[in-house]
């Protein structure tokens, strides 16, 4: 028998290979038409949006009954991920980013108004505008028949001055059709709810970014969505955010670089509050239930706000009188003098972070009355952190005499965690301050090191003692020669028999 020579073999083992992959993808497709329509969902449930796609091609009846993956997520990663052939040109790119959406739900379009295809989360995150807005719609259509639950619109990535924004229709949203919608998130697109709005009726969380809109429409929106407990708006342009109804359900609010002129809330449910922006008025005194609130303040160009010290005195108390837990973020760039005092206090506040950025060495203590106020506002104070980043960049600190800061006795302050402690002026007489006038004092750790994130601030950098450990996990077997001398600082002046049992200096 004559045997193939060498360049008929590798030919036969091709056809071979793929005669075999053949077989098993009939089996498999034979295997998965015995399965019933819920395990078919369930496996379904269980793969990624691509492997979801891939096993569609080897089952019709998959396709026949309409079977959806429950999370549709169409983004430039799940839809070309690394394939190197996909053009860089962008009107080439978006064409092909439509086809390939389109492709994936060319077989649910008939089904989409069935039991069968259901999905939790629908989300296009591409760069388009309202030339494309014939698909948008398509797919807004498709989402809402399919009842999903949680809906993203995320058009970030085109050039904002090429194409106008899509104007987001409200309708297909609110009513019946809108009905099992629960979160929805929207970036650079516009929104204006129509005449006789009638609301997303079980919407609980609705974020949005650069989103272009009024404050009339705005108030709309909120009023009309009666299930709202989150509520994010970051970078959307508003001129005041002024609701007088209550918002009865609302529990997180979220206010990042709107350069809002003013916040006037009634939201008697509210727990957590974030603020990352220029100095204005807020009012959510009716917020009697507010357990944390962030405050990182800003300049009118988003630069750091050297200028809130006094704000925080003044304003703050009268704003939100019943924080239990307040992060500040404070930058002292100057000579901080003639703070303002008020009645006012801080009612239940039991917990106090402060990161401080000192942007310079200064030579005078100033700002420590400031921070003695500060203490002051809140009687009831537990637990205080003070993480304090310094620019050193000038000549060592002058020698001087440490003595602490003057001010009135805490009677409830029983923890204290200071980082970045130097020998700048005034943090040590805030430590000593604190160490001789707070009269149930449990324990103050003192660290060296700096914990603060370093650059650009905003609410999600806080650092906290509670997210980093315990203080032996912060700990450090080795320190920077800096630190080695703000370490023997510290021991040089709170090294004292009547601290020893409360005081750890790491």
């Amino acid at each position: 028998m004559d045997t193939p020579n060498s360049q008929e073999r590798p030919v036969r083992n091709k056809s071979d290979a793929s005669s075999s992959k053949r077989m098993v993808r009939s089996k498999v497709a034979m295997e998965l038409h015995l399965l019933s329509t819920d395990v078919l969902r369930d496996i379904f449930s269980r793969l990624s949006l691509k492997q979801a796609v891939r096993m569609s091609v080897l089952s019709r009846e998959w396709r026949r009954l309409g079977i959806c993956h429950p999370d549709l997520v169409f983004t430039k990663d799940t839809l070309f991920g690394s394939d190197t052939a996909t053009s860089t040109d962008l009107e080439s790119m978006t064409a092909e980013f439509i086809t390939r959406v389109d492709n994936v739900l060319r077989p649910l379009w008939s089904t989409s108004t069935t039991t069968t295809t259901t999905v939790d989360r629908f989300v296009i995150k591409f760069g388009l505008g309202r030339h494309q807005m014939h698909h948008i719609d398509r797919w807004i259509n498709f989402c809402t028949a399919s009842m999903a639950k949680h809906i993203g619109l995320d058009l970030r990535g085109r050039h904002r001055f090429e194409h106008p924004e899509y104007i987001v229709p409200l309708c297909k949203l609110s009513g019946p059709n809108g009905s099992c919608v629960k979160s929805l998130h929207m970036a650079d697109v516009c929104l204006k709810p129509p005449p006789r709005f009638c609301g997303i009726t079980n919407l609980k969380k609705l974020s949005l970014h650069r989103v272009s809109m009024d404050a009339g429409d705005l108030q709309c929106l909120l009023l009309s969505c009666a299930r709202l407990e989150s509520l994010s708006l970051d970078f959307c342009p508003l001129l005041s955010f002024t609701i007088h109804q209550q918002l009865c359900r609302l529990k997180y609010l979220s206010v990042r670089e709107c350069a809002v002129g003013m916040i006037q809330l009634q939201a008697p449910n509210l727990t957590t509050f974030e603020f990352d922006d220029c100095l204005t008025q807020i009012v959510l005194n009716e917020s009697s239930k507010l357990s944390e609130a962030t405050f990182v303040f800003k300049s009118s160009s988003y630069n750091l706000c050297v200028d809130a010290f006094d704000y925080i005195l003044t304003e703050l108390p009268t704003s939100i009188p019943y924080v239990h837990k307040l992060l500040l973020h404070l930058v002292i760039g100057y000579q901080v003098q003639n703070f303002s005092k008020r009645n006012t206090t801080f009612i239940n506040l039991w917990h106090l972070n402060l990161n401080i950025d000192i942007t310079y060495d200064q030579l005078d203590a100033d700002w420590v009355t400031g921070l003695v106020y500060l203490l002051e506002l809140a009687p009831l104070l537990e637990e205080l952190e003070l993480h304090i980043e310094c620019d050193r960049s000038s000549d060592a600190v002058p020698a001087r005499i440490v003595k602490a800061a003057p001010g009135p006795l805490h009677r409830h302050l029983r923890s204290a965690h200071i980082t970045g402690f130097c020998d700048l002026m005034g943090i040590a007489e805030v430590a000593l301050y604190i160490l001789g006038n707070a009269t149930v004092l449990e324990r103050m750790v003192v660290d060296p090191v700096v914990r603060m994130d370093y650059g650009y601030p905003y609410t999600g950098q806080f650092y906290c003692v509670s997210k980093a450990g315990s203080s032996l996990e912060l700990a450090q077997p080795s320190f920077t020669e800096q630190e080695l001398h703000d370490r023997e600082f510290a021991r040089k002046h709170f090294d004292r028999e009547e601290f020893r049992h409360i005081l750890t200096i790491l």
